[in-house]
């Protein structure tokens, strides 16, 4: 009985004072679409970033006179390197016909080349790309190799980019969050003050403070959904008619908004919204129930 009669008081609370509910609905809305936003292109960006680093592989080529027997075992050594994900074997014979195949519009560069120059292989591809160093140095060095690529200026350039470009987003997210949850508690304390009578009647009759602050904390959870709600279908409205065709233009990028992530995003912002709305209502309500 006593829920329902609080849900009930947060529902005629709403009715009562619907011009400071729907300016609370539309701040809510705007700071969650503004944060949304971003989040969703900063989420693609990681994921395109993510891509980068995941073709970052370790290129080992082997000395000729190397044994068989000892490149197979040097191969299933690697594989057992926790941070090795896969070892692919290129002999010199498949390396000749890659070559050839990259190099079909050039004859003269494939006729120039006397017989088969190019070495057997080992491409190795990482369970975490950031340990491409490390493992690349553990490879040095070994009688069967020859050499070790990994693109070590290009690689390390890319983590240090990357990271730089994560932090910002990172920073920029957190300082709209800030922002947003700010002028929320601004604009659901201008509508708690309007009612402060209501609040100043309830503490002179005894009321607890719990049972003051509930309602509004319904009612700010009920504004930070609806706002919630109508920032996810405008960010669906702008995914649709301008990300994807961004997506379709950038086709030569491995980028994608896609609704999986849309999702994913759809629910923090539910998430946050009733948080939002229910911090914002007790941060702003705390000044009227001191004694």
């Amino acid at each position: 009985m006593r829920i329902s009669w609080f849900f009930k008081e947060a529902i005629i609370s709403l009715k009562r004072n619907w011009v400071m509910s729907m300016a609370a609905i539309s701040t809510v809305a705007l700071s969650l679409l503004v944060l949304g936003l971003f989040a969703f292109v900063a989420l693609t960006l990681d994921d395109l970033i993510t891509s980068f680093e995941r073709q970052v592989e370790i290129e080992v080529f082997l000395k000729d006179e190397a044994p068989f027997q000892e490149v197979q075992a040097l191969q299933e050594k690697i594989i057992s390197w926790k941070e090795v994900k896969n070892v692919k074997y290129v002999s010199k014979e498949e390396a000749l016909r890659k070559f050839k195949e990259k190099y079909k519009d050039n004859p003269e560069m494939i006729e120039a080349i006397p017989g088969n120059p190019l070495p057997a292989s080992f491409q190795i591809s990482l369970k975490n790309p950031k340990n491409v160093v490390r493992v690349a140095k553990r490879l040095e060095g070994r009688k069967e190799i020859d050499e070790v690529k990994y693109g070590q200026q290009v690689v390390e350039k890319l983590f240090a980019v990357t990271k730089v470009v994560r932090m910002i987003g990172l920073l920029f997210i957190l300082l709209l969050g800030f922002a947003s949850l700010s002028l929320i508690v601004i604009t659901i304390r201008l509508a708690i003050f309007a009612r402060r009578n209501e609040v100043s009647i309830m503490r002179l009759v005894g009321a607890s403070n719990w049972f003051i602050r509930l309602p509004f904390l319904l009612e700010g959870m009920g504004q930070g959904l609806i706002g919630a709600i109508i920032a996810i279908i405008l960010i669906h409205f702008t995914r649709v008619t301008f990300f994807e065709k961004i997506a379709k233009s950038l086709s030569f990028l491995p980028i994608s908004f896609g609704f999986d992530l849309f999702l994913k995003l759809s629910a923090s912002l539910i998430v946050a919204g009733l948080c939002i709305g229910a911090l914002g209502s007790s941060i702003a309500l705390r000044r009227f129930l001191k004694v």
